[in-house]
């Protein structure tokens, strides 16, 4: 391959009658790297911007001053997706500012060709790894991000850490994050910097999808115990905050879903005994029901034999109805919960066997 110099002398010859097609065709057809931006930068700003806005910028293994400049340059053009995609996978090269918006941008503009540079959950989650805990990132900014991509985060390796972090420290925001799906019940308006969401609108949808995957209760410390009394605060201002602000109804359900994701005692009964203490206190019937949603809906896919009819829900009903009975004495409200996701799995017991017995009289 020539050298810079050789390679300069020819792109000097070339663009010297070209019109300003040409040149940027030319220069599109370079090695993309800063020998051609130097080269670039002797024309004018028409000729510039058509280059950014144009250029097809390949992976490569460009120098940590090229992969910070391809990115102020590709995002003034408002190609964020294209330089997400000529700098992975050195995300320790990139300098902080400059990651925070590159994927700030990467998940806000939409300037670029959807079936252009796709990014993919593993290229996303580990740029939020390498830009997770440097100096000069606040976790509500990874919050905010993770916010931004979650779809792409739901299996990564990432995750969504700071947003469940952040869930499970503020009532408020757990307030907002409803406010993003649910209308309020008393016709009484949002703060206004709060946004119009709907549970159809972008943010609308990653806010029901955020609602429904966050799984850090309340409370939680660093070891992964539940302190009782942060749990019950938590709790009773995040109650209060929904009936506040009109929702109250969708408050308590999606409370009790969050509290369905606890875990059980060391010794295997479950809830453990800080969820069951803040369930008890408040006996909200919209938190039981959600509280069964949230763990009907944790199961996911099942596999069984053919035949095999309702065997895993009778096992399933006989292990939340031991846990009622365990229960019911000290917590006679979360007993009752209990025992009505043992019903649950009675009655869907009864509809497998049925389906075994259609699918048997099928096959004879």
């Amino acid at each position: 391959p020539i050298g810079d110099e050789e390679r300069e002398a020819v792109l000097s010859a070339a663009v010297e009658d070209a019109d300003t097609d040409e040149i940027v065709r030319l220069l599109r057809c370079a090695p993309f790297g800063q020998s051609t931006w130097r080269f670039l930068d002797r024309f004018g700003a028409e000729i510039r911007d058509r280059y950014w806005r144009e250029v097809v910028p390949d992976w490569n293994h460009h120098s940590d001053a090229e992969s910070n400049e391809l990115i102020d340059r590709l995002l003034e053009a408002k190609r964020p997706r294209a330089a997400f995609h000529a700098v992975h996978p050195d995300w320790s090269r990139i300098e902080t500012s400059r990651l925070k918006r590159l994927l700030s941008d990467a998940g806000s503009i939409d300037s670029e060709s959807e079936n252009h540079y796709r990014l993919k959950s593993n290229q996303i989650s580990e740029a939020l790894g390498s830009l997770d805990g440097r100096a000069g990132v606040t976790p509500d900014e990874m919050a905010r991000l993770e916010f931004m991509y979650i779809d792409a985060l739901y299996h990564s390796e990432h995750g969504i850490p700071n947003l469940g972090r952040h869930i499970a420290e503020s009532p408020m925001f757990f307030v907002q994050a409803l406010a993003l799906v649910f209308k309020r019940k008393d016709g009484g308006e949002d703060p206004p910097e709060w946004g119009s969401g709907h549970s159809k609108s972008r943010a609308g949808l990653a806010a029901l999808k955020l609602l429904h995957r966050i799984n850090r209760i309340p409370g939680t410390a660093k070891d992964g115990k539940i302190d009782s009394e942060a749990l019950l605060a938590w709790v009773t201002e995040a109650r209060r905050l929904c009936a506040e602000f009109g929702r109250a109804e969708s408050g308590d359900q999606h409370i009790g879903q969050l509290l369905s994701r606890a875990p059980a005692e060391e010794d295997g009964l479950w809830p453990c005994l800080p969820v069951c203490e803040a369930m008890e206190k408040t006996a909200s019937p919209e938190m039981g029901q959600g509280f069964c949603i949230g763990k009907h809906n944790s199961r996911g896919a099942t596999w069984r034999a053919s035949g095999e009819g309702g065997t895993q829900e009778r096992e399933l009903a006989d292990k939340y109805r031991n846990w009622a009975k365990r229960r019911a004495f000290d917590y006679p409200f979360v007993g009752s919960v209990l025992e009505s996701i043992a019903a649950f799995y009675d009655r869907d017991a009864v509809r497998k066997d049925d389906e075994a017995k259609v699918e048997a009289r099928l096959g004879d």
